[in-house]
């Protein structure tokens, strides 16, 4: 497969990397937790006719170094939302994945009038108050538990990069990279280069950025910021998903104004790769419904 180059700009809390392609209106794309903007390059390609679409790196993903401070999804919201200002954005389409969706929710929350239209892949939430309750307790566990290893796993940043020869050793054996990416799709693509990227993406990642996000994921915040979204939202997920059940997206549906669900047939985490022309066509007619 071949990316779009890496691009660089220099945010208040660090350097962020990002890929961009095509010309129109301004489209802003955002990965799931341990990806990156390798995940969007099909629908950079797709899309390149009628938006131009940026696909950042979050803090510690991909090509975006770790940042100082603790990641949070209201943090990385108005990180994207100051790469948006930097780049002249001023209104913009939004896409996101699995946490990369969360953060997306998080900035039409901010400004609810600047994102035209929202497009949220692969999320779920608590559905019902026994789920948001245990969910509100284990975040706030974990995030205790997290202020005393932080100043422990930072020291740690520099030995994990020596695990990269190790992790592209592994990534290069399809036995190994295919049981890796079957943990998360359904069907895996044909293309054994995009596996063994993904796979390489994936163990690559910051361990303390990951393990940020993974606790943030679960931040009691993100409720409130479902009710503040004004613009219409296209729910897109797979009905094998393992980590999202289609139950759990429904409950997103239930508190968003204006919303679409879409359920892809035997998809499972990674509907823009498994699925790439139904995502992609879906995505593309919501997107220029209205233009």
């Amino acid at each position: 497969m071949n990316y779009s180059p890496i691009q660089h700009i220099t945010l208040a809390k660090g350097l962020l990397a990002y890929r961009q392609a095509g010309t129109g209106l301004p489209l802003l794309l955002i990965h799931g937790w341990r990806c990156s903007s390798r995940h969007w390059q099909g629908t950079l390609d797709y899309l390149a006719d009628a938006r131009e679409v940026y696909a950042i790196d979050l803090p510690g993903h991909g090509e975006t170094p770790p940042w100082g401070d603790p990641i949070t999804t209201t943090l990385l919201a108005r990180e994207a939302l100051e790469f948006a200002d930097r780049l002249g954005l001023e209104r913009f389409d939004l896409v996101g994945h699995s946490f990369g969706s969360a953060v997306a929710v998080g900035v039409a929350a901010l400004v609810p009038t600047r994102v035209r239209r929202l497009v949220l892949t692969s999320l779920g939430t608590a559905r019902n108050v026994v789920e948001r309750a245990t969910l509100t307790q284990a975040h706030q566990q974990m995030d205790l538990a997290l202020s005393f290893w932080r100043p422990l796993l930072a020291l740690s940043r520099d030995g994990h990069a020596l695990w990269k020869p190790w992790i592209e050793w592994a990534a290069n054996d399809p036995v190994i990279s295919r049981a890796v990416a079957g943990a998360f799709v359904e069907h895996l693509p044909e293309d054994e280069t995009a596996i063994r990227d993904g796979v390489v993406e994936f163990f690559s990642t910051d361990p303390l950025s990951a393990l940020e996000v993974a606790i943030t994921a679960g931040s009691p915040e993100f409720f409130p910021a479902l009710t503040k979204v004004l613009s219409p939202v296209l729910l897109v997920t797979g009905d094998q998903d393992p980590l999202m059940p289609v139950s759990a997206v429904e409950a997103i549906a239930e508190r968003l104004a204006d919303c679409r669900l879409a359920c892809l047939d035997r998809c499972g985490h990674l509907p823009m790769i498994e699925q790439p022309d139904t995502y992609h066509r879906l995505v593309r007619e919501f997107l220029l419904n209205g233009e």
